[in-house]
């Protein structure tokens, strides 16, 4: 009789902790999923951007070029394509190379926060969370004429940037896409203002 009490007190532990384990992995989820959304984003996009900017400010290439006529008014915009080909292919490289790189004891998730109380959200050790990309960066150049006033139109080339990300843990993996640009060049185009008579 007693065996039987022991049995069933270790059935009943080992049921709840299951059950505390299928809860504990339920919260998993969610709280990967506003980690992604909110700390993992915010980091990994403010490492990438700033490796970004650090190689613009090295550059010295002329990416584009603006022609005017006698009268000093823009007659075009010409982009040189080649250059700036190479240039959002150095800026795939650095991506690919500071993903590789980017670790942080700090990236994780507090243990308390799985438990949904309030008194233990940021509590505890931290459940490392790893970003690891899928395949490669995806960029594009993207031109775009905007009017901003009476005949002013801002003529604006940027580098757009894709990086699909899996962000892991021990417990559950979230894969997610990081778009940000990078501005290349900016011209406001000033035409006439026409004057008008009664």
């Amino acid at each position: 009789m007693r065996k039987r009490s022991v049995l069933f007190a270790i059935l009943i532990l080992f049921l709840l902790l299951g059950l505390l384990t299928a809860y504990l992995f339920g919260n998993m989820k969610k709280e990967m999923k506003i980690f992604v959304d909110t700390k993992g984003k915010a980091a990994l996009s403010l490492t990438l951007q700033n490796a970004l900017y650090g190689h613009m400010q090295k550059q010295d290439g002329n990416y584009v070029e603006v022609a005017k006529d006698t009268s000093n008014r823009i007659t075009s915009i010409h982009i040189h394509s080649i250059p700036l080909s190479q240039l959002a292919t150095e800026m795939n490289l650095l991506l690919l190379d500071e993903l590789g790189q980017y670790e942080s004891d700090e990236f994780g998730i507090p243990i308390g926060n799985l438990t949904s109380v309030a008194l233990l959200s940021g509590k505890g050790f931290l459940i490392p969370v790893k970003a690891v990309t899928l395949g490669t960066i995806a960029s594009e150049v993207h031109t775009e004429l905007t009017s901003t006033g009476i005949n002013q139109t801002l003529h604006k080339v940027t580098i757009r940037f894709a990086v699909t990300v899996r962000y892991l843990s021990p417990l559950h993996e979230v894969v997610d896409t990081l778009y940000f640009e990078v501005l290349i060049a900016e011209t406001l185009v000033v035409g006439e203002v026409p004057i008008y008579k009664d």
